[in-house]
Order: C-alpha cells, then sequence, then structure tokens
C-alpha cells in the first residue's frame, strides 16, 4: 500500500485502520463499550493523544483498551493488518479492533451478530480523530517513543 504512494510520504500525517470493529471480544457482554487500539503512540504521541482526546469528546467515550499494542502479544496484530506498510516507512498509524471471537474471520461470522450501535461509536470516535489530524495547524510529531507513551499510559505493557 504504502510502497507505490499517490502522494508524498511525508505529506501523510496520519494513517488509520479500522478492522473487525462490529462485534465484542470472545462475545462478552463485558466488552461492550472496549475497542482495542494498537499502535497509535509508537510513531508519534501526539497521535496516540489525539485518538484519547477525541475519544473524551465524544458522547459516550470507549474504553481505550492497549493490550494488543504490546509488542510481545503473541498475535502480533501490529504488524499483520493494513496499517503496517505506512508504520514501517514511519508514518504514523492508529488501528482500531475490538478483538477476536469465536467466528474470527470464519463463515460464521455474519451480519446478525454485528453491533451496530458499538459500530457507529467506535466510527465517530474515529472520524473524530481523524478530523482532529486533518486540521491541525502543524504536523503530528514523530519522536518514535515506542508503545504507551501517551495520555492513558498506566505504566505497564499489557494493561489498560
Amino acid at each position: 500500500m504504502a510502497d507505490f504512494p499517490v502522494v508524498p510520504l511525508d505529506s501523510i500525517q496520519a494513517q488509520f485502520n479500522i478492522d473487525m470493529i462490529g462485534r465484542n471480544r470472545d462475545d462478552l457482554s463485558s466488552e461492550a463499550s472496549t475497542v482495542y487500539v494498537i499502535g497509535a503512540d509508537r510513531i508519534s504521541t501526539d497521535l496516540h493523544n489525539t485518538v484519547v482526546d477525541a475519544n473524551l469528546g465524544t458522547r459516550e467515550p470507549l474504553q481505550l483498551n492497549y493490550e494488543y499494542n504490546d509488542p510481545r502479544d503473541p498475535n502480533s496484530f501490529y504488524t499483520r493488518s493494513d496499517h503496517y506498510s505506512y508504520a514501517a516507512k514511519g508514518i504514523p498509524i492508529a488501528f482500531f479492533f475490538t478483538g477476536t471471537h469465536p467466528d474470527y474471520h470464519g463463515a460464521g461470522d455474519t451480519v446478525d451478530k454485528i453491533l451496530f450501535p458499538k459500530m457507529q461509536r467506535i466510527a465517530q470516535m474515529v472520524y473524530e480523530a481523524g478530523f482532529n489530524v486533518a486540521n491541525t495547524e502543524k504536523a503530528l510529531v514523530r519522536d518514535n517513543l515506542g508503545p504507551r507513551t501517551g495520555k492513558g499510559f498506566t505504566g505497564k505493557l499489557g494493561g489498560k
């Protein structure tokens, strides 16, 4: 994707990836307000903070969970989706995901199981974050401080 950009890579502020946001992790009702944010702080603390602020500015903020952002995550979701070709070129990314479930990438993952209100909340928050990035006067700082360095950081990897 990023190998043949239609605009110069240095003019791209950030790349947002939304994948599998219509269900709860393991179909647990306790995950009803959870979205996993992966990679937003690895290249740019500014991007991470923009996502946190956009979430807090929504009518019903989501629970942002950084578990899959841990570099030791055995799933390695950070390196295995569409956003990674941009991250590998130093472009800040934010990947939004709601976790795996029994039908993950299977034939049983049917439309009747989608939680449309949750999906709408996540899409609205991602829209707000993207809008804020697009309308900022300054470029996002690419500080490359690594996982969970901004707002919402609890001081431990794998935590929320």
